[in-house]
């Protein structure tokens, strides 16, 4: 039996059309190449959906601020909102999407030069999370992945680059709306 595959922080309520807005503009920013934009924005929006009772998805767009920081240059406000994002992961179980979240951000935070926040990540998580998936792991073999659609199917935003955030061997994490999306 096929069971269709659904993101559990969006748990069938869309957001509210205020923060659709918030979070379109941010993605926008971010696909313009302005990433020191988005992430303030993207931060913002993440302490809304705390304080609104919404951690999963709060969950989700510290780390797409933690990213988007990153991609900026901005090492302590990527590690502020990385710190944010696994802290509610861990919290709220969600064992598949936080060693990942670690291996993205960690490997992203080296590439760009921004070792100390890497290694401060390393010194206060390493213990606490998991076994990485070996599609995360540093230094890993490649896993072969199957074929991503162009565009999202929920937001139809387009699904490329080399920093994907995989969620799992098969599946990636929209970097606009959130929405996984599995490869064929």
């Amino acid at each position: 039996m096929n069971r269709r595959f659904r993101n559990p922080a969006f748990q069938g309520v869309p957001l509210p059309p205020a923060q659709m807005q918030t979070l379109n503009r941010a993605n926008a920013l971010l696909a313009n190449g302005q990433p020191g934009q988005a992430a303030p924005i993207f931060g913002g929006l993440a302490a809304e959906l705390e304080a609104a009772n919404h951690p999963r998805r709060a969950a989700n767009v510290h780390a797409q601020a933690a990213h988007a920081y990153a991609d900026a240059g901005q090492g302590p406000n990527a590690l502020a909102q990385s710190r944010a994002a696994l802290n509610l992961f861990i919290q709220n179980q969600m064992v598949q999407r936080t060693p990942v979240f670690y291996a993205n951000i960690t490997r992203k935070l080296n590439n760009k030069g921004m070792k100390a926040a890497a290694d401060a990540l390393a010194a206060e998580y390493g213990g606490k999370i998991g076994s990485v998936p070996a599609a995360a792991a540093v230094g890993a073999a490649p896993v072969h992945h199957g074929k991503l659609p162009t565009n999202c199917a929920k937001c139809g935003a387009p699904i490329h680059g080399d920093d994907l955030n995989w969620v799992d061997d098969q599946t990636v994490e929209c970097d606009y709306c959130g929405s996984l999306i599995r490869a064929e």
